[in-house]
């Protein structure tokens, strides 16, 4: 027989009057993407990548990045995107403060993740391949499931239940690797 505190959610879903932390969070998230809908335009961070490639060869090539169509189409770096992205790094900063962690705890996913620095290395790829894919597909996680589902979009929907099932499917894979 399973023990009954095996199955309890974690204390922070339940936390409150009933409403569950994550029903309230997400529906914040929800009114906080419907507004910048209205008022400015869907949420995104990985345009802020190419951006700021711009703006670095606006400075030490300007003619090149005039003539370059791409980053003439993504515009200044000076756009609300960057300070999401900004705001991002304060706070998850912030959050690891606040939680008393001198560093972010890092797991070994993998048969193959040995050491921390592996750990790191294999992260840092991961991030730069799901950057350039995200800029090929024309937008990223952020702008094809928060933004697209907030929009009721067809493919932002297809989207979702593609990283969703390959996300599953990814970690099944590792977790059976690492044993």
């Amino acid at each position: 027989m399973t023990s009954p505190v095996a199955h309890a959610p974690p204390m922070a879903a339940t936390a409150g009057k009933g409403i569950p932390s994550w029903a309230r969070l997400g529906v914040i998230f929800g009114v906080v993407s419907a507004a910048s809908i209205a008022l400015w335009a869907p949420i995104g961070v990985s345009g802020t990548y190419p951006r700021f490639i711009g703006a670095i060869l606006r400075r030490v090539t300007p003619e090149y990045a005039a003539a370059n169509p791409y980053l003439v189409k993504m515009g200044s770096l000076l756009k609300p995107e960057t300070f999401l992205v900004i705001g991002l790094l304060i706070g998850g900063f912030l959050a690891s403060r606040m939680n008393r962690e001198a560093s972010p705890e890092t797991e070994m996913v993998h048969a193959g993740e040995k050491t921390v620095s592996a750990r790191y290395r294999d992260a840092f790829l991961g991030g730069f391949l799901i950057i350039f894919g995200a800029r090929i597909a024309g937008g990223c996680t952020s702008g094809h499931i928060i933004s697209g589902i907030t929009q009721l979009s067809v493919s932002g929907l297809i989207f979702a239940a593609g990283v969703f099932a390959s996300g599953i499917f990814t970690a099944k894979m590792l977790n059976a690797g690492g044993r």
